[in-house]
């Protein structure tokens, strides 16, 4: 984790090319001597009622699972303005849609995906669950020290 914070300051510090995805900024690192690929991207974070959901990109949510179940994979809340750090806890998920354009049914990633009237849903996404709020000051980092790292901070 000390590595992560000492990036974590260079990032702040540094600022490099931030992507998109909806109210929220996500940041992804990956050391040059990396021993490993991540397993996953996350592609958009999404606010709920009880924390923060990030939506992965990945053809190995096992892989994911493997990393989470390992203590390989952490997470961090840091409140820049408090200057204080807090370990967070982070679930894999998965968000169901029976159709293109209705609406996903969010479930543990442990849990027998449903059938859609008899038939496979037309798309399953694979997210972290974080009981995190982001706000001015505050930001997420997500990684494997020390090979890669996202940060993800509200606009």
């Amino acid at each position: 984790m000390k590595r992560l914070t000492l990036l974590l300051i260079f990032l702040m510090l540094a600022r490099p090319h931030l992507f998109g995805a909806g109210d929220y900024a996500i940041e992804q690192l990956r050391a040059e001597d990396a021993t490993t690929s991540p397993p996953f991207s996350i592609s958009r974070a999404v606010a709920f009622d009880g924390g923060l959901r990030l939506l992965l990109t990945t053809d190995s949510p096992d892989a994911i699972a493997e990393l989470l179940a390992a203590g390989a994979l952490e997470a961090q809340l840091s409140d820049h303005e408090a200057e204080t750090a807090s370990t967070v806890s982070l679930t894999l998920g998965k968000a169901v849609w029976c159709t293109e354009d209705g609406q996903p049914v969010f479930m543990s990633s442990l849990d027998p995906t449903p059938l859609c009237d008899g038939a496979p849903p037309a798309r399953i996404e694979y997210f972290f669950e974080a009981a995190v709020t982001l706000g001015p000051g505050r930001d997420l980092a997500i990684g494997q020290d020390p090979d890669f790292l996202w940060l993800i901070e509200e606009r």
